[in-house]
């Protein structure tokens, strides 16, 4: 009866855990689709011996080892579970990645957001290492304790097994797939030296002497007054008859920052994702294109603050060596920050020369009370400081005032002194859209099993040239809703006047023309490490994701 009570409970255990997939079979579908056989029993076998080792984690006879070692696998375990009840899914690749590189941030980023979330986890866990340590004995199961040495052995075999497909096969109990997926994370390094030449012989025949890329920072486009959102949100945009062509609602290349960040600056096609030969690490960068081209390159990063010297999104020495100018002017106070890029920004654009310009602003990021001041609290009730933001109408206005003021306030302020610009053209995007509860889960982006709202992006253009805007306006109403961040690269080189059909050849179709490809975003790892692969819509759908 002892044994069966024990068995029960740990299959009950583990079926329950395993059922936080969406699809767990997944992993062993495709080898077996792809015909690698091997490489399925062997992960069979090491699925099997994991069992065994969850198994002996509770009921092997007490020892030194499992007392110092029990805390961690527990832990590891309420990890998980405190993982899906904020993300609506189990710990994956890019969250240990993103854990292992930025483990400080990561940290007040959790306490600060997430603690009362994750709080109920950490009571339990103190009571539950001391009732699983005794549990062997209140059982009377007898089984050695030379037997621990199986649950030991499945942590660094997990290892292995992780690395062996790359992160893909990662269903093994979370007291070995966490700490496995932290030291894979730890040790998969990308590349990181020298990007390729410009391979481009032709002429050029530039169509504007300023070109700027905003990448904004979560900013949901279906939140936009202008693109027909129920509130107010965008007044000042709303009201702009000339100078500017929306195409409403875009896709973003993916739900995380780094990654979309580095196809925008690399021009990765969508056909070349997952990006499993690191392409968009070796291929020249847009800083290139536009030196080739005749253009002085300044990159403002409202992110980072000048005394950090930092790079981020993938970038690093080799690739900023063709930044003219670099300009970090992350402020004391956050909402300041996009104030003073604006200022630098504007001061850019009345100066004469060839220039191009990619601004990362700070934009809106959790908590978003973060993003305006005090004073521009016009949709209420808001978040106040150290709310979580688990109340979603408190959210959404928080986030609503941040669009008012680091979105339309930001455009007029800049724009009230166009005249005063040389020929200038704007594109206007964001890294990645939100959610803001709208599952019921507090996480907002990057997440393994993302909504739609992660990959909704603005897009817009602005420029004080009559006839560029009417090449975007031609198309305009057949890309309403339907463009995405893979037509900016071939945009930019377009303007800066790499000729039409190389461009189009090489790195697809650009704003001035209807889109080739669905408007989709993809969701894991963009070079392929982990097992989620996926692309969602922007659309409402029933398709769930993995």
């Amino acid at each position: 009866m002892r044994k069966t009570i024990a068995l029960g409970s740990i299959a009950i255990l583990l079926l329950a855990e395993f059922s936080l997939f969406y699809d767990f079979f997944y992993p062993f579908r495709i080898l077996w689709n792809q015909g690698k056989i091997i490489e399925l029993l062997l992960s069979l076998i090491l699925f099997l011996w994991c069992l065994l080792g969850a198994f002996l984690i509770f009921y092997s006879s007490r020892s030194l080892l499992r007392k110092i070692t029990l805390p961690f696998f527990l832990f590891f375990f309420l990890f998980n579970i405190g993982t899906y009840n904020i993300a609506n899914s189990p710990i994956d690749f890019q969250q240990t990645a993103m854990i292992v590189e930025n483990f400080q941030w990561w940290f007040w980023e959790v306490v600060e957001n997430y603690g009362l979330a994750a709080l109920p986890f950490l009571i339990l866990l103190i009571p539950a290492i001391i009732f699983v340590e005794r549990l062997p004995q209140l059982l009377r199961l007898n089984i050695s304790k030379n037997f621990y040495f199986i649950p030991i052995s499945a942590a660094i075999l997990a290892v292995l097994g992780l690395h062996y497909s790359n992160g893909f096969f990662d269903r093994y109990p979370s007291f070995f797939r966490v700490p496995a997926m932290l030291v894979f994370a730890g040790q998969s390094h990308l590349y990181d030296g020298v990007r390729s030449e410009v391979n481009y012989s032709g002429t050029f025949d530039s169509r504007v002497e300023k070109i700027v890329l905003i990448v904004d920072e979560s900013i949901r486009a279906d939140i936009l007054g202008i693109n027909g959102y129920k509130q107010d949100t965008t007044p000042y945009l709303s009201a702009l008859d000339s100078g500017i062509v929306n195409y409403g609602l875009a896709a973003a290349s993916s739900n995380c920052s780094d990654y979309s960040n580095l196809i925008l600056r690399t021009g990765l096609k969508k056909e070349e994702i997952p990006d499993l030969s690191q392409m968009s690490l070796k291929k020249p960068s847009i800083w290139q294109f536009m030196r080739k081209a005749g253009y002085y390159n300044v990159y403002l990063d409202a992110q980072s603050a000048e005394e950090w010297e930092n790079y981020q999104n993938f970038m690093n020495e080799n690739e900023a060596s063709f930044v003219d100018e670099l300009v970090r002017v992350r402020q004391r106070v956050a909402y300041e920050s996009d104030r003073e890029a604006r200022k630098r920004l504007m001061d850019f654009l009345k100066r004469p020369g060839k220039t191009f310009f990619m601004l990362n602003k700070y934009g809106i990021h959790f908590p978003y009370f973060r993003s305006y001041p005090e004073t521009h609290n016009i949709f209420t009730p808001a978040l106040e400081l150290g709310e979580p933001m688990d109340d979603r109408e408190k959210a959404l206005n928080s986030y609503m005032n941040g669009i008012r003021w680091g979105v339309d306030d930001w455009f007029k302020d800049l724009l009230s002194e166009s005249a005063e610009f040389k020929p200038f053209v704007i594109i206007y995007s964001s890294d990645h859209g939100q959610n803001i509860v709208d599952d019921g889960t507090l996480a907002t982006h990057c997440r393994p099993r993302a909504n739609r709202f992660e990959g909704i992006v603005p897009m817009m253009v602005f420029s004080s040239e009559a006839e560029i805007l009417k090449s975007y306006e031609a198309v305009q109403d057949t890309a309403y809703n339907k463009t995405s961040h893979f037509q900016i690269f071939p945009t930019l080189l377009g303007l800066a006047g790499y000729q039409e059909s190389w461009v189009r050849r090489d790195y697809g179709t650009s704003l001035s023309e209807p889109p080739s490809t669905s408007p989709e975003f993809f969701v894991g790892d963009l070079h392929g490490r982990g097992s989620v692969r996926q692309w969602d819509t922007i659309f409402p759908t029933t398709k769930k994701g993995r």
